[in-house]
């Protein structure tokens, strides 16, 4: 399994404590969306339950413990993500039902005599009963069991959760590195540099960006941002924004403020150049609480609120902002 540049530190660590039989039995992976934290999770999963790992603590791939992994029938990989309700559609949250399933697994001996290594994906979307109920487990680990919890958001993780983990700290690449693995995912280095400066240094997000219907939402987006600077009305650009695109919206404009706000003088980006002009002599204030604003908008969207009235009022204090 091969892993982005800027995770191989954080390997390396995660192998030595291994080798020094000092693994803790959880691990809290917390990064934004794009940094590869999923890949690192799966990997460690892959090497504990290896029979062979080679030099690196890579699992080998060939082993029948991989071979089952590979077919998702190994008794001892273990993941908890969203179930389905009674209706077929996936669930928003993770319930307490499936970490007592979780827990079930856990006191049963292992299959193959190794460790038992569970990957809870997004942990940051436990509910309440669920984050209870594996409280205890991690408070009374079994041995040879290891939790990856991989979130997100790790604010929205339960105090009493984060602190019986140990973070695994992923660094952000260094631009030529993003520039350099987005060349190697077929990106042409000038477009790689634009998108890599539009998603504020997030090579995972830049490589999405550069898809056609995303760069699509980003220039509507960004027509959109700038009638607002100009007084424009806002009911119909709120009336457009209430769809399924809604998060990746609210998402993308967070995303081009902080960048905007971050910009050097020597930034690629079109895209972004059009956001620092239109944010140019924005109150810095009122452009704060509106950022703040866009990320609890985005955490509500799933909530029983109103989406069309967090959009309202997002792009209310947004115009408010920008407005002369």
């Amino acid at each position: 399994m091969k892993l982005s540049p800027w995770l191989l530190e954080p390997w390396r660590k995660l192998q030595a404590r291994h080798a020094a039989d000092r693994l803790p039995h959880a691990l809290l992976l917390s990064t934004p969306v794009g940094f590869g934290k999923r890949s690192l999770a799966n990997a460690l999963q892959a090497s504990l339950l290896c029979e062979k790992p080679d030099a690196e603590g890579f699992a080998c791939g060939r082993c029948r413990a991989c071979q089952f992994l590979a077919a998702g029938t190994h008794a001892d990989a273990i993941r908890v993500t969203f179930g389905l309700r009674d209706d077929g559609k996936p669930r928003t949250e993770i319930v307490v039902d499936q970490i007592r399933d979780l827990c079930e697994r856990f006191a049963q001996t292992s299959s193959r005599g190794g460790w038992r290594v569970a990957i809870i994906d997004p942990a940051d979307a436990l509910n309440h009963n669920a984050a209870n109920a594996l409280l205890k487990t991690l408070e009374e680990p079994d041995p040879g069991v290891m939790m990856i919890l991989v979130a997100d958001d790790m604010a929205r993780l339960p105090a009493t959760i984060r602190s019986r983990c140990q973070r695994i700290e992923i660094p952000a690449p260094t631009r030529e590195a993003g520039i350099a693995w987005l060349a190697a995912q077929g990106v042409p280095a000038a477009n790689a540099a634009s998108a890599l400066d539009l998603a504020d240094g997030n090579p995972g997000e830049a490589l999405s960006m550069l898809a056609p219907d995303v760069q699509r939402t980003v220039t509507a987006l960004i027509a959109d941002l700038a009638a607002l600077a100009e007084g424009r009305e806002l009911a119909p650009i709120a009336a457009r924004w209430n769809d399924e695109f809604a998060e990746l919206r609210l998402r993308t404009m967070a995303r081009l403020i902080t960048a905007a706000m971050r910009s050097s003088p020597d930034m690629t980006s079109v895209e972004l150049q059009r956001v620092a002009a239109i944010t140019e002599k924005a109150d810095f204030r009122k452009l704060s609480l509106c950022w703040d604003q866009l990320n609890w908008a985005r955490s509500q969207l799933s909530s029983p609120l109103r989406s069309d009235l967090l959009i309202v009022d997002t792009l209310t204090r947004f115009r408010d902002a920008v407005s002369p």
